[in-house]
């Protein structure tokens, strides 16, 4: 076909039809995750509230790392706009980022993975069409969700969020954030042979350079400007006099750019193949391969292998927080007059930033135990278990083979990002011990547990919505980073099952709560699993 382009129309429009319900939630979820808090917001504008979230967000070069800089230089100035702008952006940045990667992936790649582009190059179809009616979509979609959630904030009507050009600004500079990275997933799903390798490789550059940034905002802010996924927060939007259209433009240059290489890449390669090649087998297989367990540890070795590496970098990176935040508490005036001497001081903001950072850990942990269990039903839908079923092979094992798995990996990949903090923290002034890091790290994993068997349930039960409990973790990463924030009512925080774990070392242990949420958990799996049991197969 001399026409790469041919019947991309056609294209577009099947890909709509498939896929017009799950890009309307995702709109949906996205503008409940950014817009819905603006109002709430409120709470944080008055001057006493401002004053202490200027010394604790503006400050501290710790929560700088999390949230991302700002420019405002006074309380006076930090209002519900600069709030806004330096608590949300980054974060909205990130999601949009982290589902264009998913989708651009199992859209591109993945299809490619499970014959489907080769099906459709067998009709008189262009070559770039189904990556152009992809482009297109994905487009469109943030475009859209861009304008959905500019006009969403400032129908609103809030002092400090209703200047449309900022929310323009805020709205825009997000969204283009997904369009990147779904141009590096395409980018990258060229050069790798698989859909796994790509994701997987995708996710690790924008960890790395997430990484990055947070050496660069405490060091250097100037640097971020080389730093793709620093430009999220350059704009610096509602900062009145700072406030730029820069770092939009260079991110979707940057997309553009992408577009022309991946294109140009596929051009010139066969269908399910990449440009690295594919390791050579074993001649013969290992014994660990006659069982199901080992069948699976060895598929997915690869990216357990890669989260547990990635676990323990960020927590070193996370370690070395803890050094810049005691210097931070010993030098900062406001920090005393905000508490009671400076040992009550250094132990409430140390106990506290400990609370923040080890749930927002677990809850990257628990995306990766999520994407570990959750390929159950992507082996389900291609029809692999089927073929496994008709071996001597019982769905207990199945099942609780990938339960297990999953449960077992979170475990360690929590225990490795705690060792990385307190190997990091070893040369600090105030040493945090191995036991209080531990403790007050390793419980986050009876939610992460919780969330797991919820999984399980939805896996026995309707395993057509397995995909809704990214929706659940979504929604436990915007009320850990922004609950507290945002004073929302308290029948909304207690659907967090990280509202009802102990606030180590800030609160006291609570044995029967945990141990209720544990049981709580069995008793789901074990329902899980009696459904599975029961029901058929799925297929497509």
């Amino acid at each position: 076909m001399k026409q790469p382009f041919y019947k991309t129309g056609v294209l577009f429009r099947a890909l709509l039809k498939r896929d017009w319900l799950k890009l309307l939630f995702w709109i949906l979820g996205m503008l409940a995750f950014a817009a819905s808090g603006a109002g709430k917001m409120e709470v944080a504008s008055n001057p006493a509230t401002a004053n202490s979230l200027y010394t604790m967000f503006v400050k501290n070069p710790a929560m700088i790392g999390l949230f991302g800089p700002t420019p405002v230089n006074s309380p006076a100035n930090y209002s519900l706009g600069p709030i806004f702008g330096q608590t949300m952006t980054l974060i909205t940045g990130i999601t949009f980022a982290i589902i264009s990667i998913i989708y651009v992936v199992n859209r591109s790649r993945k299809e490619e993975d499970d014959g489907i582009t080769e099906l459709f190059r067998s009709y008189s179809i262009g070559k770039l069409a189904n990556t152009t009616a992809l482009v297109i979509e994905l487009i469109f979609l943030h475009l859209l969700m861009a304008i959905l959630l500019a006009f969403s904030i400032q129908a609103q009507n809030v002092a400090g969020l209703n200047d449309l050009g900022s929310n323009l600004l805020f709205a825009f500079t997000t969204s283009a954030q997904g369009l990147l990275w779904g141009m590096f997933a395409l980018l990258l799903g060229q050069v790798f042979s698989d859909a796994s390798a790509t994701k997987g490789v995708t996710f690790g550059l924008f960890g790395l350079l997430y990484i990055i940034r947070m050496g660069t905002d405490a060091t250097n802010l100037s640097l971020g400007w080389f730093n793709p996924l620093s430009w999220v927060y350059l704009a610096f939007p509602y900062v009145k006099g700072h406030e730029n259209w820069t770092s939009v433009i260079l991110t979707f240059s940057l997309s553009l750019i992408l577009l022309v290489i991946s294109y140009f890449l596929e051009l010139k390669r066969d269908v399910g193949a990449g440009y690295l090649p594919e390791g050579q087998g074993r001649a013969q297989g290992k014994k660990a391969l006659f069982g199901f367990p080992g069948l699976i540890l060895s598929l997915e070795k690869k990216m357990i292998l890669g989260w547990l590496i990635g676990s323990f970098v960020l927590g070193l990176v996370y370690g070395s927080m803890f050094g810049q935040m005691d210097q931070f508490i010993s030098s900062n005036k406001t920090v005393k007059e905000i508490f009671v001497g400076n040992e009550t001081a250094a132990s409430a903001i140390r106990g506290n930033f400990m609370v923040t950072l080890f749930s927002i850990l677990s809850i990257l942990v628990a995306a990766f135990g999520v994407i570990l269990l959750i390929k159950m039903v992507g082996e389900e839908r291609r029809n692999r278990l089927e073929a496994l079923y008709a071996l001597p092979l019982s769905r207990a094992k199945v099942y609780f083979t990938y339960v297990l798995t999953a449960i077992f990996s979170v475990i360690v990949a929590q225990f490795l990002a705690l060792l990385g903090i307190f190997i990091e923290q070893l040369g600090n002034e105030n040493v945090l011990s191995f036991t209080e890091i531990m403790k007050s790290g390793m419980i986050w994993l009876v939610a992460v547990i919780f969330v797991l068997a919820i999984l399980s349930l939805l896996m026995g039960l309707v395993p057509r919505f397995a995909d809704v409990i990214w929706v659940y973790l979504g929604f436990l990463l915007f009320m850990t980073y922004l609950g507290k924030l945002l004073n929302l009512p308290k029948w909304l925080e207690n659907l967090s099952i990280y509202s009802q774990i102990p606030k180590l070392p800030v609160e006291k242990m609570n044995l029967p709560t945990v141990s209720l949420i544990l049981i709580l958990a069995l008793v789901l799996i074990l329902i899980g699993y009696k459904a599975y049991e029961r029901r058929d197969l799925i297929t497509g």
